[in-house]
């Protein structure tokens, strides 16, 4: 298909979501929360809509192209294990801080501004590291399926995005969720029945099988209890599901919108996992394209691939940008929405500059999810008391020496594609032993600390 045609299509959908939000009317307060107003069917859309970036249509296929059995059902468990943690911790949370807008403030309260802002930095790094790997999926998927140059596409939607959120904030976020679910969720189906239809069932299994789907091995195993504790820890600190916990009604919202957003989750990446699968059965040599690369791109399917394209990322960008914004703006600057602006337009500058370069898109989530898994368990550890901050530096920072300390030790430089600092193992999947290492090293000096200091 013709470039300009794509680009067209582009900008045509990224017009559309930018007029449905002019008729918003918003005030400064709801530029980062919404004042216990959501229900759960808006809640669990913009929960799910939030999530389901551009990745899944590359990471679960890469995950699936270079691991086995484990890997892709743990995978899609770790796509929905972050909404179990805001089941159990999100209603107690919002009722501890009911008029809060991110988790750091929890932490804030807990154990003060220190911690508070450690927790802010690594959010910020979460959410950069997940910015810059949407900016790179556009560079992977558009470029794959035309002619166009990802970093154009990138330009347009970061743009675009910036100018709604600019004038209304979280609430233009949370509304264009709700259009941006119903299109992936239709989308995807078309795409699957697409996929389907293209191949029996029962060849798309021999395919799954050949490319690992029922083999089960222990390194297989490892690497996806690995990335559950990952995946889990460092969704957490995504800071857009805690604008959305804090905008519900109630406690029951919050759960009811939190299981079906699981559920939801787990099935999208568990479907896109094994489609990943059968494109390494099939010898497709791309992993992160490995589904992709499956279908027949005739005109109608490089359009389906297109819009669903661009639904997928402009749902999680505007979301990464809001919330990186809020974050920076109440945690970090203590100030209002203006200064938050500029800051967050330089990390989207950058986040597109680093992506340009970005060949694995796994990597670029496992860095920022071992911070997280160090961090984790000391900014939940007993929810309702208040302590010092050092119940939570001490833990993080001796958790990750101890991590980097087993790396430089234990594992085989040379071997290992992660080196020191990205956790891989000799497949270049995720490291169950750092990731071990990293979370009960946290709890053990987290008890410890904890003793020491009463």
């Amino acid at each position: 298909m013709n470039a300009n045609v794509v680009y067209l299509i582009v900008v045509v959908i990224l017009t559309w979501i930018y007029f449905q939000t002019r008729g918003l009317k918003s005030n400064e307060g709801e530029y980062f929360v919404l004042n216990k107003s959501e229900g759960v069917l808006g809640l669990s859309l913009s929960f799910y809509a939030s999530g389901m970036g551009l990745w899944i249509l590359t990471s679960p296929a890469e995950v699936a192209w270079y691991g086995l059995g484990y890997d892709i059902y743990g995978y899609a468990i770790s796509s929905a294990t972050p909404f179990i943690l805001i089941y159990i911790f999100g209603p107690r949370i919002a009722d501890l801080l009911p008029k809060g807008a991110t988790l750091a403030q929890f932490v804030e309260r807990k154990y003060g501004s220190i911690a508070q802002k450690i927790v802010s930095m690594v959010a910020v790094i979460y959410m950069g590291a997940f910015l810059i790997a949407e900016f790179a999926s556009i560079g992977f998927v558009f470029e794959s399926i035309s002619s166009v140059r990802g970093v154009l596409i990138s330009l347009l939607i970061a743009m675009t995005t910036l100018a709604y959120l600019f004038r209304h904030g979280f609430k233009a976020s949370y509304f264009t969720d709700k259009l941006q679910s119903y299109g992936i969720i239709l989308l995807l189906i078309i795409v699957f029945t697409i996929w389907l239809n293209q191949n029996s069932l029962s060849e798309l299994l021999t395919f799954a099988n050949a490319g690992g789907l029922n083999s089960f091995q222990t390194f297989s195993l490892k690497s996806a209890l690995a990335v559950i504790i990952a995946v889990t820890a460092a969704e957490v600190f995504s800071m857009g599901y805690w604008q959305r916990t804090f905008s519900a009604e109630n406690s029951k919202t919050i759960k009811q919108a939190s299981i079906f957003s699981g559920i939801g989750a787990f099935l999208t990446i568990l479907l896109l996992g094994i489609g990943g699968a059968v494109g390494a059965g099939k010898g497709l040599e791309s992993p992160a394209l490995s589904f992709i690369e499956q279908l027949d791109l005739n005109n109608f399917t490089i359009i389906l691939l297109v819009s669903l394209a661009t639904l997928l990322v402009t749902s999680s960008i505007d979301t990464l940008e809001n919330a990186i914004a809020s974050t920076i703006s109440l945690d970090i600057l203590k100030k209002k929405s203006e200064e938050a602006k500029l800051i967050t337009l330089l990390i989207v500058c950058v986040a597109l500059v680093i992506s340009i370069e970005v060949t694995s898109i796994f990597n670029v989530f496992l860095v920022a999810d071992l911070f997280a898994t160090s961090l984790v368990f000391p900014a939940f550890y007993r929810i309702k008391k208040t302590s010092k901050d050092l119940l939570l530096i001490v833990p993080f920072v001796g958790s990750l020496i101890c991590t980097f300390l087993y790396r430089f030790q234990y594992i085989d430089l040379q071997a290992n594609p992660g080196g020191v600092f990205i956790p891989t193992d000799l497949y270049g999947l995720a490291d169950l032993n750092t990731f071990a290492i990293a979370l009960f090293s946290s709890v053990i000096i987290t008890l410890v600390t904890d003793k020491v200091i009463k």
